[in-house]
């Protein structure tokens, strides 16, 4: 089961660790007990367990500098990776929320009638995913008949695919071998290896230091619109029996994402040493990622008649993953998310 102590002081790599720590033991407990008016309560606490990513910052620096005890809410957070783990936790209710890619999210063994549901999102990969191709691959197709290593749920993998897919082709078409993305370096000198998927500081590490010269990034999740966007997730029940609890929340994150693309520096000072790093070295390793504000949220749920763009790339999620045998069959966008939270979240609340 989950527990919640306090972050462990060892962690030094940063993208890596969202496939690549098979599980983190070590939590986070951060929050003062008391709040003004007294003992926080049961329904007043979120637990939340999520990969070691500094996509997912905003919830720590929200937590940090007061965000949520202003609504009078308290946010545990403990770093792990394993959908094993953490999924079981999240339906029982023993922990209320998770973060990671919506892709990931819609694997099995998610369902229509699963006790989850998405309320937000927090950010989004412009970058820091992607696939280095080897001398002579100038374009997706070119991997047909060719070998490419990655993990099948990886970033890469689901760009390749639609990719493939957009070209008229498919993944079959590709020898996939499987392997784990923190091993991608030392794969990609196997010159039996076209390419690989991999992701920030690795993916231009190893164009920069590979043998194999003239290789170069193939494909990038810049290029793709939103495809690799994180969520968050919630446990259904609580979620409708407390959705002030979890409008809070997001008013948090959301603050917390404003402050960043308003004060940089004063976001770092606080989410770096969560971290365990320096405020250089994360800003360098959040080139890749954008923070979704409340502004882009509006756009991905559709509020107030926009087309939403959150339902665009679950379409493109279902074709995919359900190609690449993730999903035993699609899962309706309404069934998996819900989007009111979002419209008139801030409605005489501060901001």
């Amino acid at each position: 089961m989950v527990q919640f102590n306090k972050f462990p002081q060892n962690i030094v790599t940063t993208r890596g660790a969202r496939k690549g720590l098979k599980r983190m033991a070590g939590v986070v407990a951060i929050a003062a007990g008391l709040l003004a008016g007294g003992q926080v309560q049961a329904a007043d606490l979120i637990k939340c367990a999520y990969p070691y990513w500094f996509g997912f910052a905003p919830t720590l620096v929200a937590q940090d500098l007061g965000y949520f005890a202003e609504e009078g809410l308290e946010v545990d957070s403990v770093f792990d990776n394993d959908r094993a783990n953490v999924y079981p936790a999240l339906d029982t209710n023993d922990i209320q929320c998770t973060m990671r890619t919506i892709g990931e999210h819609m694997s099995r063994p998610l369902q229509a009638d699963s006790n989850f549901v998405v309320i937000g999102v927090i950010d989004v990969s412009v970058g820091a995913d992607g696939v280095v191709g080897a001398p002579g691959i100038d374009k997706p197709t070119d991997l047909i008949g060719k070998t490419f290593a990655g993990e099948i749920n990886h970033p890469g993998t689901l760009m390749l695919a639609h990719a493939l897919k957009q070209a008229g082709h498919s993944l079959s078409e590709v020898n996939v071998r499987l392997i784990a993305t923190d091993d991608g370096q030392a794969v990609f000198e196997d010159p039996e290896v076209s390419a690989v998927a991999t992701w920030e500081p690795m993916l231009s590490g190893i164009v920069a230091t590979t043998s194999r010269e003239g290789s170069k990034i193939l494909l990038s999740s810049k290029d793709f619109d939103g495809l690799i966007t994180d969520v968050v997730i919630v446990n259904k029940e609580d979620y409708n029996a407390n959705r002030a609890k979890y409008a809070a929340m997001m008013r948090g994150i959301y603050r917390a994402v404003d402050l960043y693309n308003n004060d940089p520096k004063a976001f770092l000072a606080s989410a770096a040493p969560q971290y365990d790093v320096t405020p250089d070295v994360m800003q360098g390793d959040l080139g890749g990622v954008y923070y979704t504000s409340y502004e882009d949220a509006l756009d991905f749920f559709g509020i107030g008649g926009r087309a939403s763009k959150l339902k665009s790339v679950v379409d493109s999620l279902n074709t995919i993953n359900v190609d690449l045998d993730l999903q035993d069959a699609a899962v309706p966008y309404e069934a998996m998310v819900d989007a009111k939270l979002t419209d008139g979240l801030f409605d005489g609340k501060k901001r």
